[in-house]
């Protein structure tokens, strides 16, 4: 993506150093050009999606081969299980008894919290009304839910349960082409709508069970069961993919000038994001506030 963003902002640069070549006396019809602009915003993902990170399977058996998150990986590793019944046992202060209860009792269902989004384009004005541009966006995902483990703690006559976070994070990026009508008025608040087609990607960062603060990745790195006393080598799991999706998207422009807005607006996302398993075309929103800049240079001459 930087590479991208690279080499757009060379093409602007190369471009208008190139239209600033000519005449400055021409009469410029201003109608037509360029904006540029940035829009940050809020991402709110399908929770539909986000239930890839609860790591659940049907079968408690583990298909070690499978790099997806799966709780399994650790609750029925041996090692794992030792590690986190002593962390249990040296912060709650009591007799940890898992043999009367399985490790799993329950799983919530995982949400996508509210996650920062920000995005950079450029569109070409055509006439007042209409402009057609393309605008990279990433989002940083953050998927939360919980765990209960069933382990008894004798020393407090605690619940035969334990909860623990599920915590899985991904960064979502989007190239979209759009096209922009807007509807003037005498004011300085003039209403748009706009609808748009994107390729999205989608690599998960991060899978984990989050047990006394100490994370424990639910996705196998090695292609095998885990084990510290034999040398393993870490595979380099490449989880996600491209996706595509439609958008429609509502809001208000707040001229400052002739060459400079506000544009804040609501988008509505159909998604297919590639995630095994969880990678069904869903709704998702972004709301946003976009900071548009014309570049007078870029407006199409005419001769006096």
């Amino acid at each position: 993506m930087k590479k991208l963003l690279i080499c757009c902002s060379l093409f602007f640069i190369v471009s208008s150093y190139s239209f600033g070549q000519k005449n400055s006396d021409t009469k410029r019809d201003t109608t037509k050009g360029f904006d540029f602009f940035v829009n940050p915003g809020i991402y709110v993902g399908n929770k539909k999606n986000a239930n890839y990170y609860r790591g659940y399977s049907s079968s408690a058996e583990v298909d070690y081969t499978n790099p997806n998150p799966n709780i399994f990986y650790i609750l029925r590793n041996e090692h794992f299980r030792r590690d986190i019944r002593e962390r249990i046992k040296n912060n709650h202060r009591g007799v940890v008894d898992d043999e009367s209860a399985p490790w799993l009792d329950d799983i919530s269902y995982m949400r996508y919290t509210a996650n920062f989004s920000f995005g950079i384009g450029a569109r070409y004005r055509f006439s007042k009304n209409l402009t057609i541009g393309v605008v990279v966006t990433q989002a940083r995902m953050t998927a939360q839910g919980t765990a209960y483990l069933g382990i008894k703690i004798m020393e407090t006559n605690s619940d035969n349960r334990l909860p623990y976070p599920l915590v899985g994070k991904e960064r979502r990026t989007a190239f979209e082409l759009t096209a922009n009508y807007l509807f003037p008025t005498q004011g300085i608040v003039s209403p748009f709508l706009e609808g748009g087609l994107h390729v999205n990607n989608t690599k998960v960062v991060s899978a984990d069970l989050i047990v006394e603060e100490h994370p424990f990745s639910m996705i196998n790195p090695y292609g095998q069961e885990y084990d510290p006393f034999m040398p393993q080598t870490k595979l380099d799991r490449k989880l996600g993919g491209v996706g595509y999706g439609f958008s429609a998207a509502l809001g208000l422009r707040i001229s400052f000038t002739k060459w400079a807005a506000l544009e804040p607006a609501a988008q509505f996302r159909l998604e297919k994001v590639n995630l095994e398993g969880y990678s069904n075309i869903t709704p998702n929103y972004l709301f946003m506030i976009r900071l548009v800049v014309g570049d007078r240079i870029f407006a199409k001459t005419s001769g006096e």
